[in-house]
């Protein structure tokens, strides 16, 4: 499957190599980001309220879908991450800047964290524009992870009360809504995790 993916990729103009290494960082950047909401839900439970932890869980939860939604197309593509962590995670940019405003309270952390889903925003948009047209699969993913972007600003302008109410309920624990309608993976189908 992984070269006919490759080749199909290829024969439609996509630079294989070039996309492999933007799926490569956005991979990089979920698993960054996965530990950042990790660290946060565990760190800050006594300041942040139940509505900040509920969201916090289900975001951290769609991450995991997202990375190995990105790493199985990586592989599909015939592309390969480093068996070992440290030479994943120092491989390149993270893109996921440090936080401003953690020891500020709940709001100034929200704040950064939208910034944060901003700019994953801007990265998943590069994605698409990559692939749209070209690799349908890979803009698929892209576009899904978007839109689950944009729904986690969402949901933390909807905490700061300076958004309209988020289409989706929270508490589905990270179902991802989007991804999930795509065909399963090989890693990951989010509709049968518990």
């Amino acid at each position: 499957m992984s070269s006919i993916a490759r080749e199909l990729a290829e024969r439609a103009g996509v630079d294989v190599d070039a996309l492999v290494q933007e799926l490569t960082s956005a991979a990089r950047a979920k698993l960054s980001a996965h530990y950042r909401y990790t660290v946060l839900h565990a760190s800050l439970t006594a300041v942040m309220g139940q509505d900040l932890q509920e969201v916090l869980t289900d975001i951290r939860a769609e991450h995991h879908h997202h990375f190995d939604a990105l790493v199985t197309r990586i592989y599909e593509l015939d592309g390969r991450l480093p068996d070992d962590l440290s030479l994943f995670a120092t491989a390149g940019p993270l893109d996921e800047p440090p936080l401003a405003g953690i020891g500020d309270g709940p709001r100034a952390l929200v704040t950064a964290l939208i910034e944060s889903a901003r700019e994953a925003a801007r990265h998943y948009t590069h994605l698409c524009e990559l692939t749209q047209d070209k690799d349908h699969r890979t803009y698929d993913i892209a576009q899904a992870i978007l839109f689950e972007q944009s729904e986690h600003e969402s949901w933390f302008r909807e905490f700061l009360a300076t958004g309209p109410p988020a289409r989706f309920q929270r508490g589905f624990r990270g179902r991802s809504p989007y991804l999930s309608r795509l065909p399963p993976t090989t890693l990951t189908n989010p509709q049968n995790d518990p």
